[in-house]
C-alpha cells in the first residue's frame, strides 16, 4: 500500500512537468496555453503535496486509509454527484429554451470548480457526522 503514495507522487511530479512544459513551449494546438499549463501545474502540486502529506502519516504510523474514510467519500460523492446533475440538467433545460450561447471553457470550469468545492464540502461535513 506504501508504494501507491510513491506512484501519486511520481505522477504528481510528472503532470506537474507537463504543465510547465506546456506553459514553456506553448503549443499551437492548445488555445489557452497559460491556463492549460496552470490547470497541470495546480493538479500536479495538489498530488505532490497530498502524497507527501499520505507518506509522512504512513511513515509515522497513523492509518491514512480506512473503511470509515471509504465510507465519507463514497456518501460525498453521492451528494456531489446528485447536485451536478441537477444542476446540469437546470443549465440543458436554460439553453434549450432560450436563444442565449455560450462558450464550453467557461461552462466547464465553472462546473469542475463547482464539482470540487461540493465534494470537498460534503467530504468535510460527513467527516464532523461521523
Amino acid at each position: 500500500m506504501k508504494w501507491v503514495f510513491y506512484r501519486a507522487l511520481v505522477l504528481g511530479f510528472f503532470i506537474t512537468l507537463i504543465g510547465i512544459g506546456i506553459y514553456i513551449f506553448e503549443p499551437g494546438w492548445i488555445i489557452n496555453s497559460s491556463g492549460t499549463g496552470g490547470a497541470f501545474i495546480g493538479a500536479g502540486i495538489a498530488l505532490i503535496l497530498i502524497s507527501i502529506r499520505s507518506i509522512r502519516l504512513k511513515n509515522k504510523g497513523t492509518i491514512v486509509e480506512d473503511e470509515r474514510i471509504f465510507h465519507i467519500a463514497e456518501k460525498a460523492s453521492h451528494k456531489t454527484l446528485a447536485i451536478l446533475i441537477i444542476l446540469e440538467g437546470i443549465l440543458m433545460a436554460f439553453l434549450g429554451v432560450t436563444a442565449f450561447t455560450i462558450q464550453a471553457y467557461p461552462v466547464v470550469s465553472l462546473l469542475f470548480a463547482i464539482t470540487v468545492l461540493t465534494y470537498v464540502g460534503f467530504y468535510y461535513w460527513y467527516n464532523r457526522q461521523t
